[in-house]
């Protein structure tokens, strides 16, 4: 069973040691990652970690995801599940996802998300937006 678990209520060294895993641990650093970040838990094994970035009432963006590198392929389809669920529970009605590499892409429109021309906010640039109706 996925468990959903907001920063917040995490132990600094239980984020610690998931981090530890990553090459680049300044992913964790920004001030809004805490506030806005949530663990997945798959039988008590962590995951991976993304942020639900607010935009507006109805608007959020997925700013950041991170899997563990044992994560299981398969699995970053239904991620992206849980991470809309998330979204919807928290009322939001439009999710937005930034890519940097066209290879991301074809991942996010088999999860249902679509290519949007119009930027929800104006950093980061360079890069491609998708949105997903919730």
């Amino acid at each position: 069973m996925i468990n959903i678990t907001p920063v917040k209520e995490q132990k600094t060294k239980e984020y610690d040691s998931f981090f530890k895993q990553e090459k680049d641990k300044e992913l964790f650093n920004e001030p809004w990652v805490k506030e806005h970040g949530y663990f997945l838990e798959l039988d008590g094994q962590q995951l991976g970690f993304f942020v639900l970035y607010p935009i507006n009432d109805k608007k959020v963006w997925l700013r950041r995801l991170v899997m563990s590198e044992q994560t299981n392929p398969a699995l970053l389809i239904m991620v992206f599940d849980w991470v809309s669920e998330k979204a919807r529970a928290q009322k939001y009605k439009e999710l937005f996802v930034h890519v940097q590499e066209a290879s991301t892409s074809p991942l996010l429109e088999m999860n249902g998300f679509k290519e949007t021309y119009e930027a929800p906010v104006h950093d980061p640039k360079d890069v491609d937006w998708f949105i997903k109706e919730l």
